[in-house]
């Protein structure tokens, strides 16, 4: 291993690759905080001006695959910075632009450059980083990425308000034109000396059908689509306009409820992937509680006598805030249902799910807006409530496909637990059958990495090292029989000083025999009952 993994110099490469995330998200956001004047620059209607945001949100759901197949090929540093002078390009032309025509271009140059940042950044982090830390650096990227939203709330605000749409655009540019030196400059795909594997062919439409055609890529899919638009829409479209014309509140008001809604998000994201790791089998039920987190509040602002309270418009942007994290399950469960080789497309369809959702929707809240008379409170209460048919749509299919998923996974061994205890064990065990009739009890299924399932295996409270000599034996053997498809093996102690023990013992046994097993030693508290005991297997 490279003495530069989780070096100093790591550290220093992920900063500059989540900079130009922040730069990235702020470009894209920032068209928000200006609709309202792009009313009046390009004499547009409500449905008109919400193809800026369609068109972008298309190009970026597009692009996604394809820039898959283009970070592989051509590394981060070209590809990030690449996007970020295509956004700068794009910023540049939209402040100078008078015509529609050549605005709409702006926001398709934007929602390229945007479309190949965060995934290039995520590609990046394998060579600089140790895969242990590498599901909290992807949860920070996206969390600290959010800061350029509030770039765009307050000093873009706040600059339109006194140096007009050219000279804020310009400078929005200028931003994007100096990330983009940086990036070229500063950042390197990895270590000198470490090779990056480079994926030479394409994404064929073949490996595209059958990740479609997978129900968990499917649950992943409905999981992004119903926690992700709402947050979307509200962001990068409507939510400026109807908090400042809808509800007429001051712009400084406004600016405050978007800083609550990005800085809400940090602790939800930490806790929405702790649960997701934590508790697998519960990942659509998470999803769609922090899915109506969002819902329940616009019920209440729709119905609200008059104009809608700060205090309720401050509990609607802690639900955006928690909603947004909540798409980000869908990609465990795709990564979890998908093998190794198809989980960058399966990921691309996810983010599709949510951009198409958005897209679909902010451009019905325009035409509904046109419909209705035009940005008036009672206009957008009706052009809001068009956000419930979207959720139910995603509701249906997200129960549709989770169906689908959950007889594949009890068909491979996965017990669910019941509703009176979610987070328990199931009080069944599997029993695992090797090839020479061995049979070997585990504490459960789940589902892991790569299309693969985790076994999980509870500690007696007494062990001795030939009890471990014979267990990592069977361990070895239910990684290694491909019908079993196990891939890796979770061990879960009952306290800090057992684990530490247990993970000495494990590694110890690895050693003598010279093997690799991908497994991981926990501490995690489970349901004491009997059938939770560990059981000592053959």
């Amino acid at each position: 291993m490279s003495g530069a993994i989780d070096s100093r110099r790591a550290w220093f490469m992920w900063g500059v690759g989540t900079f130009a995330y922040v730069g990235a998200i702020f470009q894209r956001t920032s068209f928000a905080v200006a609709s309202g004047l792009a009313t009046h620059r390009f004499s547009a209607g409500a449905s008109m001006v919400s193809l800026f945001v369609v068109v972008q949100l298309l190009t970026y759901a597009g692009m996604q695959i394809p820039v898959g197949v283009l970070v592989d090929r051509f590394g981060t540093r070209l590809v990030v910075g690449t996007g970020a002078i295509l956004m700068g390009l794009g910023q540049l032309d939209l402040a100078l632009s008078t015509h529609l025509t050549s605005a709409i271009i702006a926001r398709v140059l934007i929602g390229v450059g945007d479309a190949m940042t965060f995934i290039a950044v995520i590609r990046m982090l394998p060579a600089w980083f140790s895969a242990g830390r590498l599901p909290l650096l992807n949860q920070a990227t996206g969390i600290l990425g959010q800061a350029g939203q509030l770039l765009s709330s307050i000093p873009l605000a706040a600059m339109l308000g006194v140096a007009g749409w050219t000279s804020s655009f310009t400078a929005a540019a200028v931003v994007s034109g100096a990330v983009a030196v940086i990036v070229l400059v500063l950042l390197r795909n990895a270590p000198h000396g470490v090779s990056v594997t480079v994926t030479r062919g394409s994404t064929g439409v073949r490996d595209v059908v059958t990740v479609l055609r997978d129900p968990g890529t499917l649950t992943g899919f409905w999981i992004h689509w119903i926690c992700s638009f709402w947050n979307v829409v509200f962001a990068l479209m409507w939510g400026y306009p109807f908090l400042l014309q809808g509800l007429g509140y001051p712009m400084p008001v406004v600016s405050a409820l978007f800083t609550v809604m990005v800085l809400a998000g940090i602790p939800f994201a930490l806790l929405i992937g702790r649960l997701s790791r934590r508790a697998p089998l519960q990942r659509t039920n998470t999803a769609l509680f922090v899915s109506v987190s969002a819902m329940l509040p616009w019920v209440a602002i729709v119905l609200w006598p008059g104009r809608a309270p700060v205090w309720l418009l401050v509990i609607l942007m802690v639900g955006l805030a928690a909603s947004g994290p909540g798409s980000g399950i869908g990609f465990d469960v795709a990564r979890a249902s998908n093998p190794l080789v198809r989980v960058g497309t399966a990921t691309g369809v996810v983010v599709v799910a949510g951009m198409s959702a958005a897209m679909l929707n902010i451009l019905v809240i325009g035409i509904v807006l046109d419909l209705a008379g035009g940005y008036t409170l009672t206009a957008f209460r009706w052009a809001m409530s068009t956000q419930f048919l979207f959720w139910a749509v995603g509701v249906v299919g997200l129960l549709t496909a989770r169906m689908k998923a959950r007889r594949r996974d009890r068909e491979r061994g996965v017990l669910f637990p019941t509703m009176r205890a979610p987070f328990a064990l199931p009080e069944r065990r599997p029993t695992l059958t090797l090839p020479d009739g061995t049979s070997i009890d585990m504490a459960a299924l789940l589902p892991g990495i790569g299309g693969k399932l985790a076994a999980i295996d509870l500690t007696p409270r007494e062990t001795s090292p030939d009890w471990w000599h014979q267990r990592v034996d069977n361990y070895l053997r239910v990684v290694a029989t491909p019908g079993l498809q196990i891939g890796s093996i979770e061990i879960w102690c009952s306290d800090r000083a057992t684990t530490a023990r247990t993970r000495d013992l494990v590694a110890r046994e690895l050693t003598e025999r010279g093997a690799v097993l991908p497994h991981e030693v926990v501490t995690r508290s489970w349901r004491a009952t009997p059938d939770a005991e560990p059981v000592r297997s053959a």
